[in-house]
C-alpha cells in the first residue's frame, strides 16, 4: 500500500544552474543549466536514454563530480566550495547509495553486511561502535528482512540482496537515498518488491532519487524529471 509523507517545505536537494563541462575542443557539455530542488519526503525518479547525462547527474547529486558552474546544497549545506575531506564527510553522514550491482560479501551475513556501512565512516557523536549490530538489524526490520539475520547473500533472491543493500544504505539516516538502476539486475517479481519497499521508505519520510532507464520504475515516483541532452524537464504526474 502507498502511504503519502507528511508535506515537508525544505529542500534537501537544490541544483541551480548546474554545468557540468570537459575541456575538449569543442567542449562537451553533460548537463546544461541544470535546476533540480527534491524536498525532504520526495520520492523523485530521473529517467533518460544512454548518453543524455544521468551519469553525470548521479556523480553530481553524491558528490563524486564537482560542477563546472552552479550551485548545489545538499540538506541546506552550499557543496561546491568544500574541500575533498569535506565533501566525503558530507557523502558519508548525508547520502545513502543503492546500486544496481548489490555489492555485498559472499562470505559475510547480511547483518555484518550492513554493518560493514560503518567500518570507513567516522561514527557521529554519541554514537558507540559497540550498537552498530543492534542498528544494522533495526535497518534489516526496516527493509522487512529481520527474519534473514544471519543468513549469506547466496540463500536469498535477488530482491531480497537489493533490500539488504539497501538497509546498508539507511544505516546513516541519510537525508538522501540515491538509487542507480536499483531493479536492473531483478525480474518483474523482485522489481515489484523493491518498488513497495520504495513506498515504505517514502511513507515514512524518507527522500529518494532513484534514476533509471525503466519507466515502471519511474512512473512509481511522485515527481518524474527527464533529462535529455543535459537538460532536465519535470512530466506530469
Amino acid at each position: 500500500m502507498r502511504g503519502i509523507p507528511p508535506a515537508y517545505p525544505d529542500p534537501v536537494v537544490e541544483l541551480t544552474g548546474v554545468t557540468r563541462s570537459f575541456p575538449t575542443d569543442p567542449p562537451v557539455y553533460a548537463l546544461r543549466g541544470v535546476d533540480l530542488t527534491v524536498r525532504r519526503g520526495e520520492h523523485v525518479s530521473i529517467v533518460g536514454p544512454s548518453g543524455s547525462g544521468k551519469s553525470t547527474l548521479l556523480n553530481t547529486l553524491g558528490l563524486l563530480d564537482r560542477p563546472t558552474s552552479g550551485s548545489y546544497r545538499l540538506d541546506g549545506v552550499e557543496t561546491t566550495g568544500l574541500g575533498d575531506l569535506e565533501r566525503t564527510a558530507l557523502r558519508g553522514g548525508r547520502i545513502g547509495f543503492v546500486f544496481q550491482a548489490f555489492h555485498l560479501l559472499p562470505y559475510r551475513t547480511v547483518d555484518e553486511n550492513v554493518m560493514l556501512a560503518e567500518t570507513y565512516r567516522r561514527p557521529r557523536p554519541g554514537r558507540d561502535r559497540r550498537d552498530r549490530r543492534t542498528r544494522a538489524r533495526e535497518a534489516l526490520d526496516r527493509v522487512g528482512l529481520g527474519h534473514r539475520v544471519g543468513f549469506r547473500p547466496d540463500r536469498l533472491s535477488g530482491g531480497e540482496r537489493q533490500r539488504v543493500a539497501m538497509a546498508r544504505a539507511l544505516m546513516s539516516d541519510p537525508a538522501l537515498l540515491l538509487c542507480d538502476e536499483p531493479t536492473g539486475n531483478l525480474d518483474s517479481e523482485n522489481t515489484l518488491s523493491v518498488l513497495e519497499l520504495f513506498d515504505e521508505l517514502r511513507a515514512q519520510g524518507m527522500t529518494l532519487v532513484v534514476i533509471t532507464h525503466e519507466e515502471e520504475v519511474s512512473r512509481r515516483a511522485g515527481v518524474r524529471v527527464r533529462i535529455t541532452d543535459g537538460r532536465l524537464t519535470r512530466e506530469a504526474g
